[in-house]
């Protein structure tokens, strides 16, 4: 089963020491700070921020995505696509 993909439902207190794990940080209006210093924007809507409470978090060397049900179903596509190019 090394192809699979597991959900698991992280509180926003566990998404942040989560991704301090990984040199994130969340400042104090709640949004993500990549490790460069950097508010992290979204892929999927440029003009925003992501704010560590709605983020999913996804597994590898960590990606942080909104998480909205179409940014996660775009990470599958792609997922599922390297996948079958492999």
């Amino acid at each position: 089963m090394g192809g699979e993909i597991i959900f698991q439902e992280l509180d926003e207190k566990e998404r942040i020491l989560l991704l301090r794990a990984f040199d994130y940080n969340v400042d104090e209006a709640g949004f993500i700070i990549s490790p460069s210093g950097d508010k992290l924007r979204s892929k999927e809507n440029p003009s925003r921020f992501i704010e560590a409470k709605f983020a999913s978090l996804v597994p590898g060397s960590l990606e942080v995505i909104d998480g909205t049900p179409s940014a996660i179903a775009e990470f599958l596509v792609r997922k599922e696509s390297q996948k079958n190019d492999s």
